[in-house]
């Protein structure tokens, strides 16, 4: 069965097989607010309509720096390097959260902006087995960027990938986010993704 492989300056770091899979995501994402520059998610799982859904994750929040080159390869072939975690077996001494003790978005959104930059920009750089090349930045007044690497069943011969910034007020009210690159890759293709100075 096809797969996710997943590595950093060239060391594998996760397989994920998607058989049996509705969804699978690899995930670098990062704010001008957070400690870490950045960090990296693998996840992924089953979402039955009418049943209850099964989410699981290969790698959380795995600290990134600048200059580590992350790789996502889209393979024919794969086995599952590892098994993926539910959120309470990689956090069983987290209690649960209480319903209904979430704040207003626009609350949330207030604190985030009143928190000082630990940073002006992100920088990156991609580059795919397809030919996409992308080096750029994010704007003086977006917060945070993402790049995604997003399988689903409906189309499993493709994944999806993404790299895009944003603002607060993207975030306040669900606008269009800045959308540098927005690709198809197919069995075969890879991408590379790094953060520079």
């Amino acid at each position: 069965m096809p797969g996710i492989n997943l590595s950093i300056d060239g060391n594998t770091i996760a397989t994920v097989c998607t058989d049996s899979y509705d969804v699978l995501s690899v995930r670098v994402s990062g704010t001008r607010i957070d400690e870490e520059l950045a960090d990296l998610d693998v996840s992924g799982g089953n979402y039955p309509e009418g049943r209850e859904p099964t989410h699981l994750t290969w790698i959380s929040s795995l600290p990134l720096h600048s200059g580590q080159v992350v790789t996502v390869s889209f393979l024919p072939t794969a086995s599952s390097s590892h098994e993926g975690k539910t959120i309470e077996e990689l956090f069983p001494d987290e209690a649960a959260t209480t319903v209904g003790d979430f704040k207003p978005r626009a609350d949330l959104i207030k604190e985030i902006s009143e928190k000082p930059k630990l940073r002006g920009k992100f920088s990156f750089r991609l580059q795919s087995s397809f030919g996409t090349v992308f080096v750029g930045e994010t704007r003086p007044n977006e917060h945070g960027f993402g790049f995604t690497v997003l399988w689903n069943s409906f189309h499993p011969e493709r994944a999806r990938v993404s790299l895009h910034s944003y603002t607060l007020e993207n975030l306040e009210t669900g606008s269009a986010m800045n959308y540098h690159v927005e690709e198809q890759m197919q069995y075969g293709n890879s991408v590379c993704f790094e953060l520079v100075d």
